[in-house]
């Protein structure tokens, strides 16, 4: 009885909609009736107890709280969780792999170290890689409709759910019984405009005897928002350097014989005669030290930031009681979502294997010409558009119930999940657009020098006339890739509450034997591979993996006061074809509870990852990307910041492929925290984390290569270190006598696993409950996590590289905050919840090439945001609210150094500013159980 207190407490706090008693709030000690609490099965834990609180913290979010609080969907409202602190690579960043994922990054770790659950059992992977490398699960997939609520338990959770488990658990726990029917309609749109969205949902249940049934049918669409729809990003006149405020370079013809190199006038007569592109924005600019060319400055905004989205989801949950013992079982979610997302505008320029650069037969210099494709020439402005179909299921079929007369229970399943991503993309095809502007206006290579073609170049009115759509259509070809992720295990599970007694109490058990299979496919169309489209190139490979696992958990009373958890797991992997790998992982917790409304709770765990599909079954991929050539700008333009040197943009070739000796990833955690409770109305609770991982798998960055190789040629690094004698090994640079000297050529990366990370940091959470009798009832809520230390070594011997100060490596919130306000009286409810996001480094410190601060390098502010909804019932049956996100149109800071598009850090914030939603509610029967 004791312990009742402290688990009403946290009942309550789950439902914090729900304000308790007057005799509860104002009862300075209030003595809790010995009342029955049902146990249940909480995330991090497979022993059912009554205790929601246990040593391992656990933040929820219940369905309530997610429309209250204004979130749309799932991803909204993980991403603004205190939690997750890293920046990531979601649908804002249009020149990714994953343009339509939406994945998170707890406590600053990679994504793919978080596993996401849906009812404790495992989703598949995207079937496309983050960044190009690895893999992780995608949160776009998820209907609002169906969940319950969402779970979030930091660290290492290998020993109850196995590998990924180093970050933390999302656990999404799925509706499992709604009495009647709801059907809810919502629609909304931005005060800026684009982002219109529409969504419908049907939920319902049913019982038939013994057969519970609980449906659900969820249909949204999303206008897109383009970059034009926003002031702060429509132009490049909103670069925050005004030396960088000119045009795109939409047609230019370059003398690289001079350094810089210089652009070669077309004249005032041949810009106008463009100046009906991009909408009659196209004019003769000038960039400072190169010269005149035709370009508009509203080229940037032509990229989506937002996505267009037509999503169907389906749930079905049904149960059977076959007796008092036996209840058989089965659900089903499954889904559809239709995307498009523009990339902006398509590129050309002559000799792509020589990084543009022929010699010119006729002047005797060595020459570029340069393309941007304008939506009047493609015909569209979504004829770029990447299109793609997504199909989705989770499936999990199974019995549970006792066994006999004792106090054991099962729980035995098949689930499956699989996740199918169908790409198509127009693009230009290399060979076919050399051969059009060959004929139009080149002519046909007459010799090489190296590796430089020779052109004899005519009249330049061919370069200069623009494209029709049917042209456009002649050099181009749609790019079509199905790619596929499944996971599938048998799973039993065995638990028993009273496995025998101790004097303090019952022992608790719980016993888990899996066998399993995942697999990845992503089968690149291969002439992308081949490099046949121009720019262009991409990921493929495919693999299956099987693994076998057992785990135990026990439940111990060491006295009245003090409890202990103690788990341990075993798991085996097979690649097949490749090698093999196992690791057992333990944890042990202690809930120490002195009196009745206070917990002390300490945990350790050991934790691991499977190296990813992808990092092990990676064909041979490649990659192209523009990148800064720290070293050449440094000793050719010293003195020149990096957003105005020559060399940021070049255009690269990179190359990786997996790597089939991989290990898994291992790591340790340990936490304590307290958490007060005094009444049923009334909670509080702070923790600490610490988890150290070890021979991390890490694709080596792209960026970070080319800054060590550029601090290892001057002299700020030991050449002789191994992250210099790396680095230098994997770029291939032309040679010092080309006609451009140690050109960058390109860059080879490959995953490897010798890297180490270690995270620290702090979570709160606090909620209060208090009713009048004049105002009505209110609920507080808060949550705050900050990083008081991130760091990361890349090779043993190498410095220890610290996240928190070295910002050009992470871009992470050091805090996140978040607080919501409810007020309830008669029919009416209104919610205002506010996040405040941390300081995180300005552009300026991000870009140092020797990774130590510089001039402008600094930090931007904390960045606030509220959102407020407000609803109001007709009668039972009827409910309307009104939602405002980002209440106060709060766009990014402005930060006066981030000089390349889109001007603000978009891995961190965005761009869509305030926007209104208004949603109807009506229920047929009984609410939601």
């Amino acid at each position: 009885m004791h312990r009742h207190l402290l688990a009403t407490a946290v009942h309550a706090a789950l439902g914090a909609a729900l304000i308790a008693s007057p005799a509860h709030a104002q009862d300075p000690a209030p003595s809790p009736a010995p009342t029955e609490i049902d146990k249940v099965t909480v995330t991090g834990s497979l022993i059912p107890r009554t205790e929601i609180e246990t040593a391992t913290p656990v933040i929820s979010i219940s369905a309530e709280n997610i429309k209250r609080q204004g979130f749309k969907d799932v991803y909204d409202v993980l991403r603004a969780q205190p939690l997750a602190t890293g920046a990531v690579q979601d649908s804002q960043f249009i020149g990714g792999f994953t343009t339509n994922a939406e994945p998170i990054s707890l406590l600053g770790l990679d994504p793919g170290f978080t596993l996401v659950l849906i009812d404790g059992r495992p989703m598949a992977d995207y079937p496309l890689l983050y960044n190009g490398q690895s893999n992780f699960t995608d949160l776009a997939s998820i209907p609002t409709a169906m969940v319950e609520r969402i779970d979030i338990a930091p660290g290492n959770q290998s020993a109850i759910y196995g590998s990924s488990a180093i970050a933390g658990v999302v656990n999404i726990i799925l509706k499992k019984r709604i009495d009647g029917t709801h059907l809810n309609l919502r629609f909304g749109g931005y005060d800026q405009g684009g982002g219109e969205s529409t969504r419908l949902q049907l939920i319902g249940g049913k019982s038939f005897g013994e057969l519970n049934l609980t449906y659900g049918l969820q249909y949204s669409m999303q206008d897109p928002i383009y970059g034009y729809d926003r002031r702060r990003i429509d132009s490049t006149n909103d670069n925050p350097d005004p030396e960088a405020r000119y045009g795109t370079r939409n047609f230019v013809h370059i003398n690289a014989d001079v350094s810089p190199n210089e652009y070669i006038d077309p004249g005032a007569a041949t810009c106008a005669s463009l100046g009906h592109l991009f909408n009659g924005t196209i004019i003769r600019d000038f960039r400072p030290n190169r010269g005149y060319y035709c370009g508009s400055r509203e080229d940037v905004g032509y990229a989506t930031v937002m996505n267009r989205k037509r999503d169907i989801s389906g749930y079905l949950n049904a149960s059977y009681a076959l007796n008092d013992k036996t209840e058989l079982y089965g659900t089903l979610l499954i889904g559809r979502n239709k995307s498009e997302a523009n990339p902006g505008t398509r590129i050309w320029t002559t000799a792509e294997a020589t990084n543009g650069l022929f010699l010119n037969d006729v002047s005797g210099q060595f020459e570029t010409y340069q393309r941007i494709f304008a939506p009047e020439e493609t015909g569209d402005v979504d004829a770029n558009n990447e299109r793609q179909t997504s199909d989705s299921y989770n499936l999990a079929l199974g019995s549970r119930g006792g066994i006999g007369d004792s106090a054991w229970n099962y729980d035995a399943y098949f689930g499956r999940s699989q996740y199918t991503v169908d790409s198509k993309q127009l693009w230009l095809l290399g060979a076919a657009s050399d051969a059009f502007f060959e004929q139009r206006f080149l002519g046909p290579v007459i010799d090489h020098v190296g590796p430089y073609p020779v052109y004899a170049p005519g009249d330049d009115s061919g370069f200069y006339r623009p494209l029709t759509p049917a042209e456009y259509a002649s050099i181009s070809d749609v790019i079509h890739t199905k790619s596929e992720t499944w996971t599938q295990n048998f799973n039993l599970q065995l638990t028993n509450t009273e496995l025998f007694n101790l004097p303090a109490g019952a022992v608790g058990f719980a016993a888990v034997l899996q066998a399993g299979e995942q697999s990845w496919k992503n089968p690149t169309d291969p002439r992308v591979v081949n490099g046949d489209f121009f720019g262009l190139t991409g990921t493929q490979g495919e693999g299956k993996r099987r693994n076998q696992a057992l785990g135990l958990e026990f439940r111990v009373p060491i006295f009245s006061q003090l409890t202990a958890s103690v788990s341990g797991r075993y798991d085996k992997y097979k690649n097949v074809g490749a090698g093999s790998d196992s690791d057992g992982t333990y944890k042990i917790g202690l809930e120490y509870r002195p009196v009745s409304s206070l917990l002390l709770r300490a945990n350790y765990a050991t934790a691991f990852k499977a190296p990813d599909m992808a990092y092990v079954f990676a064909g041979d991929s490649g990659y192209f990307t523009s990148v800064v050539d720290y070293y050449r700008c440094a000793t050719e333009e010293p003195g020149e910041s990096i957003g105005n040197c020559t060399y940021n943009g070049e255009s690269v070739s990179g190359q990786r492929s997996g790597a089939k000796d991989l290990k898994s990833i291992t790591a340790k955690s340990w936490g304590a925290g307290i958490m007060w409770a005094p009444s049923g109305n009334f909670d509080v609770s702070v923790d600490y984390y610490n988890i150290k991982i070890d021979d991390e798998v890490n694709d080596l960055n792209i960026d970070a290569v080319l800054r060590t190789e550029s601090a290892c040629r001057q002299g700020q690094l030991d050449i002789a270190s191994p992250s210099c004698v790396d680095a230098l090994t994997r770029i291939t640079r032309l040679p010092a006598d080309a006609p451009v000297p140690l050109q960058l050529d390109s860059v080879r990366t490959n995953p490897i696993n010798v890297s180490k990370e270690e995270v620290q940091g702090l979570t709160a959470k606090l909620n209060y409950r208090w009713e009048t009798e004049r105002w009505g009832n209110f609920a507080l809520g808060a949550n705050y996590n900050v990083t008081l230390k991130h760091e990361n070594q890349q090779y043993p011997g190498d410095p220890v590289i610290d996240y928190l100060r070295d910002p050009f490596y992470s871009s992470e919130f050091h805090s996140i905050g978040s607080a919501s306000l409810s007020w309830m009286k008669g029919p009416w409810t209104t919610t205002l919840y506010g996040t405040r996001y941390g300081r995180t480094p300005n552009y300026a410190s991000q870009i140092d090439p020797a990774g130590y601060s510089t001039e402008g390098g600094g930090r931007m502010k904390p960045y606030v945001t509220f959102n407020g909804s407000t609803s109001y019932e007709f009668g039972e049956d009827v409910s309307l609210s009104f939602t405002v996100n980002n209440l106060f149109n709060k766009m990014p800071d402005r930060d006066e150094t981030y000089t390349a598009y889109p001007y603000f850090n978009n891995f961190n914030y965005n761009i869509y500013g305030r926007s209104f939603m208004v949603e109807v509610n009506w229920r047929f029967g009984a609410g939601s159980q």
